[in-house]
């Protein structure tokens, strides 16, 4: 099993217009619209073309011809990764100097990217990672110590030859442990200038040419350098000449993109749908999780759940999930932490019945909770918590206990918390957690992969696994505001696909006195209007239901209906964050359009703005579409053939479009 991209599979086609060779020392693969080719070195690969639409990226080398070396070259069919779509994998095998160097390769068919996996001779340079200094004036290192790891024995995955002197870099600076971190992407942008070198850290990255507005995004899948068990020094290298991405002990992509800044959002999110492809009825599902309402486990009980389902499927709620609690074994989160002696990990060691069904709290098992949500049809799900302890050395037992729980209890759902992926082994065992759960279960399944604290994959690590559970937030601790929930998916969104992002929306009349005369409180905010802002993503309903008031179910079962009957139409290609990034002050919105273009939604939020009419650009012919009201309340007009002006006559008031041709 590699890291990231499948092995073979018997029998799987070639998806069609996908192609791979290796001739004459010369390495291709790619499809209809994007390939790539690479030069057989002493060293390894060496990128000399890549091929956009037919417009070359990349300035031409004019290496001399080695001496050949000897290779070895495989093509099959094969899923790009165990959840992704079909695609076409090569690999090859090099007998260097060195020693053997061994490529994966894959792409399919409806992206411009190919995705590299290499395993080279090992290198001097495992560098412990180091914490982040306490006030940093910005990721750039200093040139000198970049050469000086390089002659250590750093890492080159692929250097890119320029093939313009105005380009410009975009560096996507992400932040996860979400508990103590509220500004999640920060995008900074450079020249690359002849004249200036630049080195930095990080997973993503971008290179365009603003005179044709295409370009290059390098997407490396490991979590971030902060979080790595082992970190390279440089992540991104401009040396006045050509742009490295540097450190191999990861998969990497890179992805094609024109259009400017809207195709690079474009590229990203069809390519990370690529890579786990979106199921309706499996993804971009609402859930409801009790733990939000902070009573933890101390309300937990066979009655309490029941009536949550009951309430889960008269609101149009899919999935009702019970957060830590459910277990026999006690955690540090417990309400009887303290006189039980809960733990974070060594759940085995402390307690051989850990994952058995409390006998307490659920007397008759799961097996009412399972029948009545089946009778409800709402789904089930659960909290669980892998084993960190000694590099996950009980991940098989991890395994059983999920597949046991998906087996007898129709558990499908499954929250995944206390993650501690502090090695490299760590991380390859919970890896193997992941994939022989779903290998065992059929792909049934579906993880939410929490980035709220301690050492985990983060956004990209493991992106074929399930969906990104973003942020902690409760209004007992003062700590929710609705338009800060809406401010992160929007951010996050402009390079993360939001049916990847599980974002939550909680009762907003609860702790009303915690707030006191804050104009953007929580209990100013209607349930429909903060569903509204979350919609587009896989919303969580982070509260107990039955504590919402007869209003705030109104509101909600009503927007709740309306978003069953289109969110498939939402999930189905790019969401683009449109407006001003909200701050409480602005209308901003996102604008979704499927693959295809064929239907479009634009939902618009207006929050404390002065003004009632705004303007908003949108990366469509608006001309061509037919545009009808879903929801909400306001009137448009076109201005000009890709504008929309909309009018929202009341502060927190919201425009829910859609746009058929």
């Amino acid at each position: 099993m590699g890291m990231l991209l499948s092995g073979p599979v018997e029998s799987f086609a070639t998806p069609a217009g996908c192609f791979a060779s290796s001739n004459a020392g010369i390495v291709t693969i790619g499809n209809r619209r994007f390939s790539r080719s690479w030069r057989i070195t002493e060293r390894g690969l060496l990128p000399v073309s890549i091929l956009l639409d037919g417009q070359e990226l990349l300035a031409v080398r004019n290496e001399t011809v080695q001496e050949e070396i000897r290779s070895r070259f495989q093509v099959y069919g094969a899923p790009l990764t165990q959840t992704g779509a079909p695609a076409l994998h090569a690999l090859l095998e090099l007998e260097l100097p060195t020693g053997g160097m061994h490529y994966h390769f894959a792409v399919s068919s409806e992206v411009s990217a190919v995705v590299v996996e290499r395993t080279a001779p090992e290198s001097s340079g495992d560098f412990p990672n180091k914490p982040e200094a306490a006030d940093p004036t910005g990721l750039e290192v200093d040139p000198d110590v970049a050469q000086a790891v390089r002659d250590r024995g750093f890492s080159c995955c692929e250097s890119f030859r320029a093939a313009s002197a105005h380009l410009k870099l975009r560096e996507f600076v992400f932040a996860d442990q979400t508990d103590r971190h509220d500004n999640l992407l920060r995008i900074n942008e450079y020249r690359l200038a002849t004249v200036e070198k630049i080195a930095l850290r990080g997973t993503l990255f971008a290179v365009e040419d603003p005179l044709s507005g295409r370009g290059i995004i390098l997407l490396k899948f490991a979590p971030l350098p902060e979080r790595r068990p082992l970190t390279d020094p440089i992540d991104f290298e401009w040396d006045a000449e050509t742009f490295a991405l540097h450190g191999d002990r990861y998969p990497w992509a890179v992805i094609g993109f024109d259009g400017g800044w809207m195709g690079l959002t474009r590229a990203l999110h069809l390519f990370q749908r690529e890579l786990r492809c979106v199921v309706p009825g499996r993804d971009g599902l609402a859930l409801s999780n009790t733990w939000g309402d902070r009573n933890r486990d101390q309300a937990l009980n066979e009655s309490f759940m029941l009536e949550e389902i009951d309430i889960a499927s008269s609101l149009g709620i899919d999935v009702c999930q019970i957060d830590d609690g459910w277990q026999r074994g006690v955690t540090v989160n417990s309400v009887k932490a303290q006189e039980s002696g809960g733990v974070w990990e060594g759940y085995y060691a402390a307690n051989a019945g850990f994952w058995e069904v409390h006998p307490g709290r659920f007397p008759n098992g799961l097996s009412p909770l399972m029948a009545r949500a089946a009778e409800k049809q709402v789904g089930l799900g659960l909290w669980f918590s892998p084993d960190s302890s000694n590099d996950f050395a009980n991940w098989r037992r991890d395994v059983d206990t999920v597949c046991r729980l998906q087996r007898e209890f129709g558990v499908n759902w499954i929250k995944v918390d206390g993650v501690k992926s502090r090695t490299r082994a760590g991380e390859a065992n919970l890896r193997c957690f992941f994939h022989e759960a779903l290998e065992r279960t059929g792909g049934k399944l579906t993880f939410d992969l929490d980035v709220t604290a301690e050492i985990r994959p983060g956004y990209f690590g493991m992106p074929e696994f399930g969906t990104l559970f973003v942020e902690n937030r409760y209004s007992d601790w003062r700590r929710w505001w609705p338009y800060a929930t809406f401010r992160n998916l929007w951010e996050l969104s402009r390079a993360v696909p939001p049916v990847r992002l599980r974002f939550e929306c909680l009762n907003p009349e609860r702790n009303q006195d915690k707030y006191g005369n804050d104009p953007l409180a929580p209990y100013h905010y209607r349930m429909d209007w903060i569903f509204a802002s979350i919609m587009v993503s896989s919303p969580l309903l982070w509260c107990e239901l039955s504590g919402l008031s007869a209003k705030c179910r109104a509101e909600l079962k009503g927007i709740l209906a309306l978003w069953r009957n289109f969110r498939d139409e939402l999930h189905a290609g790019v969401a683009w964050p449109v407006g001003p990034c909200p701050d409480g002050t602005t209308t901003s919105g996102f604008f979704t359009a499927t693959t295809d273009q064929s239907i479009c939604h634009l939902i618009l939020l207006r929050d404390l703005d002065r003004e009632e009419t705004r303007e908003i650009d949108l990366p469509v012919k608006l001309t061509e579409y037919a545009i009808a009201t879903i929801a909400g309340e306001g009137r448009f007009e076109l201005a000009g053939k890709r504008g929309i002006r909309c009018t929202l006559p009341a502060e927190r008031s919201y425009l829910w479009l859609r746009f058929s041709r």
